[in-house]
């Protein structure tokens, strides 16, 4: 039935089976998706309950001492069913398995509520095996809220290419949709989601249903037809064959793309949510140096070097130097901190000066450097000139257009020359004026 389980299910006793088989697989499984429990419904079923007895048993339901009679005769009991007394709940019924037989999982939609698309790919694949539901019958008893009703479906499955149908009893909480005032099949009390456990349910009812299922007239009919069952698979190979191994052997492959399906998709969502956690991160970091800068910007302030000072890649005095500022020359500064200011140096360069040798006020004339220790040179770092100092050469050297020896040479100044400073680099030249010319000069040449 549709979503019931076969006797050979119930005995899960042949672990060979392509069931077995997919019963271990899935078990492996287990965090991708609960596909283990799927395969005890199968296809078709004398479900001892959907929220009462489900303890997979070989044998059939108990019988009791009252009278077991015909389908066709209603079951007496204290408490009797009503057979197809409903039309409502019949239609809503036959709709249902008349849709499940054809995979119509839009049409499904509307009369099992709630669905997911995991079951919407169960039944697709299912009803490739199924030609019709026949001999729909209704054994109705009212249910535990207001217009409800608990439904015990008779059916004959019919299978594809198979003479012999297969009787099935599969049992529903159906229940009235308020604003729509319509029936629909309360989804959480299915079989199906006794094992897949899809969809919360609500205590109460399933005490309800357990008590229910536990009634003598409910037992005597699951008892009349199991016997139908069992009667149907013993008359038939093709039919045995269908129900024990090709339709068990063909959801074990549909669990098995469910599962790599659902890894896929667990990795995509994951590798997704890493993509946006990066962007995340990136766009906070940027965000952050966007305030960062605007912030240096706010309190940014222009200073003046009062003396020729060197400017440091970290505020110690021991750090390598990058340059120097010459008496005069105008910096930004972006931070002052324990003696040292972050200047803005050459051009989004930044360094460290010690805070002593600038001024917010620019000097108001040139004046000799003061010896200092963050003035001075050392051995290991580039000799630097002032701007305007005149030298002159104590050997003959090469004056080019740029700062690379393979520059043009622009002319040759003679040792006993002079050359004018304009301004000394970090990159080890200087750049002079010679004559009326204007170009560099290895700095460690100038002495």
């Amino acid at each position: 039935m549709a979503n019931q389980t076969n006797n050979n299910d119930i005995k899960e006793t042949n672990q060979t089976s392509g069931f077995g088989k997919a019963i271990e697989f899935c078990k492996k499984n287990v965090r991708y998706i609960a596909v283990a429990g799927l395969f005890v419904v199968l296809v078709i079923v004398l479900t001892r309950g959907i929220g009462g007895q489900s303890d997979n048993t070989a044998e059939p339901p108990a019988t009791y001492e009252t009278e077991t009679v015909a389908l066709e005769t209603e079951i007496v009991t204290d408490e009797t069913y009503e057979q197809d007394a409903y039309p409502e709940v019949n239609d809503l019924v036959k709709k249902y398995y008349k849709a499940y037989a054809k995979g119509n999982t839009k049409k499904i939609s509307k009369l099992l509520k709630p669905i997911s698309d995991a079951q919407k790919s169960y039944i697709s694949r299912f009803s490739e095996y199924v030609e019709e539901y026949q001999n729909i019958s209704c054994y109705t008893k009212k249910g535990p809220e207001e217009n409800s009703f608990i439904a015990s479906v008779y059916a004959d499955m019919k299978f594809k290419d198979v003479d012999t149908v297969a009787p099935g009893l599969e049992t529903f909480y159906i229940r009235t949709d308020n604003e729509k005032g319509t029936l629909y099949i309360d989804n959480a009390y299915t079989l199906y989601n006794e094992r897949m456990k899809e969809h919360e349910v609500d205590e109460s009812v399933s005490e309800f249903l357990d008590a229910f299922n536990k009634q003598e007239d409910v037992v005597a009919l699951q008892t009349s037809v199991w016997e139908k069952y069992e009667s149907a698979l013993a008359s038939d190979e093709n039919l045995k064959k269908v129900v024990e191994q090709t339709v068990p052997d063909a959801m074990a492959d549909w669990a098995t793309e469910q599962v790599v399906a659902a890894r896929k998709a667990e990795e995509e969502k994951a590798a997704e949510e890493e993509a946006a956690k990066k962007a995340a991160e990136e766009e906070a970091a940027k965000k952050a140096e966007e305030e960062k800068k605007a912030a240096e910007q706010a309190a940014a302030v222009t200073v003046y070097a009062i003396d020729n000072v060197n400017v440091r890649s970290e505020p110690s005095e021991t750090a390598e130097i990058l340059g120097k500022l010459e008496i005069g020359s105008q910096t930004t500064r972006l931070e002052e901190k324990d003696g040292w200011s972050r200047v803005d140096y050459n051009n989004g360069t930044q360094g460290y000066v010690k805070s002593e040798y600038l001024s917010t006020e620019q000097p108001s004339a040139q004046q000799e450097p003061t010896p200092s220790e963050d003035t001075s040179s050392d051995d290991s770092a580039p000799k630097y000139y002032a701007e305007g100092e005149v030298i002159t050469l104590s050997q003959t050297v090469n004056v080019r257009k740029s700062m690379s020896e393979d520059a043009e040479k622009i002319a040759v100044a003679f040792e006993g020359e002079q050359v004018t400073v304009v301004f000394s680099y970090a990159e080890g030249w200087t750049k002079v004026n010679y004559g009326d010319k204007t170009g560099f000069i290895k700095t460690e040449l100038l002495h």
